[in-house]
């Protein structure tokens, strides 16, 4: 089935994204790569309650209460357009056991996205407003109504998904949307195959992993899975050695007139 794009067009998010980057944990990429499967997750599971907040509402229309009719049907994954915070090792891999993959964005949809079959796919760009200015509808309520009332699945409902607050900006946010055309069982998580090398160039171990660990790894990816990684540099340019304060070439030993 096609891909909807949501705030934009495909031509236009190619364009915009040559490339996407994914951050998880090596026990999770392992996973995916032995099963040749990824989770797209439930956003009611995600942990900021802004994030899910739509999704966790009840609606009063006329009186009554309704629930969206997309809540426990949306599975998503998130990736990011840029890859300058280091702000992302810390909250996907708290541990310092992460490993961030970098998708080819048009090998990403035409590989992995294009071929999921008896599912809608949806792909957006979040759109980041100021908390106060978080709860407004940008859009004509009557849809929304008509869609809750007839249980209907409409954009109206995607847009409230991407909705996320100023405070991570930094974060370029990409989401994408998958609804089954059958109800799944496990509401929480939606499993679908994938050949994650066919749409991933490039591979970096969290730059917070000692130089011997990380060679054990790249070692361990390559012998067992063919994939070459790389340990991220982040950090590793600090000097070394003390500071020599009366170094001509050290500025900070000018004289003050302060």
């Amino acid at each position: 089935m096609a891909i909807n794009f949501v705030n934009t067009t495909r031509e236009s998010f190619l364009e915009e994204h040559k490339r996407v980057y994914r951050f998880m944990t090596l026990d999770r990429f392992v996973e995916i790569l032995k099963t040749k499967k990824i989770a797209l997750v439930n956003p009611s599971e995600w942990e900021d309650p802004f994030e899910k907040y739509f999704l966790d509402r009840e609606y009063i229309i006329d009186n009554e209460r309704f629930n969206l009719p997309i809540k426990d049907k949306v599975f998503a994954m998130c990736v990011s357009g840029t890859i300058n915070s280091e702000a992302f090792w810390k909250v996907y891999a708290p541990k310092g056991n992460g490993i961030r993959l970098t998708f080819n964005t048009e090998k990403l949809l035409t590989n992995f996205l294009d071929n999921i079959y008896n599912a809608d796919v949806y792909i957006g760009n979040v759109c980041y407003q100021f908390t106060k200015k978080f709860y407004d509808l940008p859009f004509d309520k009557k849809v929304l109504i008509d869609e809750i009332k007839n249980d209907k699945i409409g954009r109206q409902q995607i847009e409230l998904l991407l909705k996320k607050r100023t405070s991570f900006l930094y974060e370029d946010e990409v989401r994408i949307m998958v609804i089954p055309q059958k109800n799944s069982k496990d509401t929480s998580i939606f499993l679908t195959p994938t050949e994650i090398a066919s749409y991933t160039e490039e591979c970096n171990l969290d730059p917070r992993l000692g130089k011997y660990h990380a060679e054990v790894l790249k070692e361990y990816f390559k012998e067992n899975f063919g994939f070459k990684v790389s340990h991220s540099r982040l950090f590793s340019n600090i000097k070394r050695g003390p500071i020599n304060l009366t170094d001509s070439k050290n500025k900070t030993t000018k004289k003050s007139n302060l």
